[in-house]
């Protein structure tokens, strides 16, 4: 949702190296625009492609019906009503809320939302997330080069979730240096209600047979790193983790 030239270009860009069969941006939503529908010219590897505008959500959920997340760009001013949106369709089941600044308010709205629905967000206040050698959602990752030396092209086993957006392309590569890679990486946001917290993600990683690290990135203020040890001392995680909690008191 919003139209975003750049991001956009870069998860296309992502798919490629990542050798994707089929891109995995279906469509763009552009409020703004006169015509119902419009299209936007893209790379894709050396290809041209293109890739609908449309000027509505429920058109674009009516013309893609599998498609079943959405990136919010929209501005703290109007991303509480577009996320919303999203989140009571029928076939949109994770929201990620780029914004920074939605009032607290809303935010604990749009949770309450989510969970009455069984569904998912990721923000407000984030970059996004990626899943090595599969697809990225908003800006996270970074450019090609950085991709190309934090090896994100292809999955290791490293499960990486972070409060911080800017410091995960640093820890993308630091994690590529000393393992075999992230097979996935979160940014929750750094917002005081975030859509999902830091032990959600772990508890899906430490699920996951394919991920055999735990990594995290925390910040000082809240309980969530107190949640963690308290899923450590009772069991519900068992595999290896790395906490660094940054910030000063």
């Amino acid at each position: 949702y919003g139209f975003q030239r750049n991001p956009i270009q870069r998860m296309l860009d992502f798919d490629f190296v990542s050798k994707r069969d089929k891109h995995s941006v279906a469509a763009i939503i552009r409020p703004t625009q006169t015509a119902a529908i419009s299209y936007h010219k893209v790379f894709f590897g050396n290809k041209e492609i293109v890739i609908p505008i449309y000027k509505t959500l429920d058109l674009a959920i009516k013309k893609h019906p599998n498609a079943d997340v959405m990136i919010n760009f929209a501005s703290f001013r109007s991303s509480y009503e577009t996320s919303k949106e999203a989140l009571e369709s029928d076939t949109i089941h994770t929201v990620i809320i780029i914004a920074e600044g939605i009032p607290e308010r809303l935010s604990r709205e749009l949770i309450k939302i989510a969970t009455e629905r069984n569904k998912n967000i990721i923000g407000p206040a984030t970059v996004g997330g990626i899943v090595a050698g599969a697809f990225k959602i908003g800006n996270t990752a970074g450019t090609l080069e950085n991709i190309r030396l934090s090896k994100l092209y292809r999955p290791g086993s490293v499960g990486f979730v972070s409060k911080s957006g800017g410091l995960s392309n640093e820890m993308n590569f630091m994690i590529s240096q000393t393992t075999d890679g992230v097979y996935e990486g979160i940014a929750i946001g750094g917002d005081r209600y975030p859509g999902s917290r830091l032990i959600d993600h772990l508890m899906r990683y430490e699920a996951n047979p394919k991920i055999k690290l735990l990594v995290v990135l925390g910040e000082i203020g809240g309980t969530d790193e107190y949640t963690i040890v308290d899923a450590l001392k009772n069991g519900k995680i068992t595999k290896p983790i790395v906490v660094w909690v940054t910030g000063t008191a």
